[in-house]
């Protein structure tokens, strides 16, 4: 099995295609949403400050997800004072989860968006905070959850921070 990160601009017109197979557990479209609405935040209009990965598995489309920085900080992410680039999106094709795939996108994280970027200092995401695998997941790369930014909404959704 050869697995491959790539750009999504760099995939051919058939993986473009196979990518809108990718197949989600209804628990993971409500964390994520579903392939569809990560491509229209991808090609909503042309950004410099986003872009999208694809995780192939032997050439075909099997995970995706989507970085963004600067113009396109969610809110969480704006009072930061490092240069900052935000994970969203991250899904893996139901049919392949349970493999490491997830994980592995994970590790890959500091160095393509250095590559990308190199002026980044962290990563952050937001997950929901019932999601208990992925912040597992996330605390186990080294991610670390920051405290609760207003009592509003806490325990909505927990902020995690990834120095570089």
């Amino acid at each position: 099995m050869h697995v491959a990160l790539t750009r999504y601009e760099s995939l051919s017109p058939g993986q473009h295609d196979q990518l809108l197979d990718l197949a989600l557990t209804q628990q993971q479209i409500r964390h994520v949403g579903d392939i569809h609405g990560g491509l229209q935040t991808l090609t909503a209009r042309p950004v410099a400050d986003r872009q999208g990965f694809v995780l192939l598995i032997d050439e075909l489309p099997r995970g995706f997800f989507l970085l963004k920085r600067r113009t396109l900080l969610p809110d969480w992410a704006l009072q930061q004072s490092h240069v900052t680039t935000t994970l969203h999106a991250l899904m893996i094709d139901r049919r392949f989860q349970g493999q490491g795939l997830g994980k592995r996108c994970l590790q890959a994280l500091p160095e393509l968006t250095r590559a990308l970027w190199p002026d980044t200092e962290q990563l952050m995401l937001a997950v929901d905070a019932g999601n208990h695998v992925a912040r597992e997941l996330y605390r186990a790369q080294g991610w670390q959850e920051l405290p609760e930014r207003d009592a509003v909404n806490a325990g909505a959704e927990c902020v995690m921070r990834l120095k570089l």
